[in-house]
């Protein structure tokens, strides 16, 4: 069960997406959604090498300019970030500004800028599911990690620019 606890990012989630320590979360994924023009959900995922707190109010995001969800996002100007961990999971909103057509690091990318306008933390309600909780959360795997990782800096930098 969902509940609102604040307008901007935790303490906790400000740390998980703060980009400091791309070691810890070079395998996790994060999941986005955005409404299409017909009113549909659209997911979408992002590695934490695409998604950096820049404060507790703004979370930078590169996704592929040519994408429908960068479509989505410069259509209505929002956002939906699912954050999940073991035991935590979360969902950021927000409104959305592109800041760049195409980032230096990554042509391909649009540069964007979530404004939280809400932040939700999610968990099993003890009552109804005594001692269930959320053991992982989704991640992916890629061979070339090393050339991922060094990218990556780039990315986040200019994203925090």
């Amino acid at each position: 069960m969902s509940k609102r606890i604040g307008e901007s990012l935790t303490d906790d989630l400000f740390h998980r997406l703060d980009g400091h320590d791309l070691a810890r979360s070079a395998e996790k994924v994060i999941l986005i959604t955005t409404v299409d023009d017909k009113g549909w959900a659209h997911p979408a995922l992002l590695s934490y090498f695409e998604v950096v707190a820049k404060d507790r109010q703004n979370v930078r995001v590169a996704a592929y300019g040519n994408s429908r969800t960068a479509g989505n996002m410069r259509g209505n100007g929002k956002l939906t970030l699912v954050i999940i961990d073991t035991r935590a999971t979360y969902y950021v909103k927000g409104a959305v500004e592109e800041l760049a057509g195409a980032m230096r690091s990554a042509p391909y990318n649009a540069k964007l800028n979530v404004r939280v306008t809400e932040v939700l933390a999610d968990e099993p309600n003890e009552e109804l599911e005594p001692g269930a909780y959320v053991s992982s959360g989704i991640t992916y795997v890629n061979p070339q990690r090393a050339a991922e990782l060094e990218k990556a800096k780039l990315v986040l930098a200019e994203l925090l620019e």
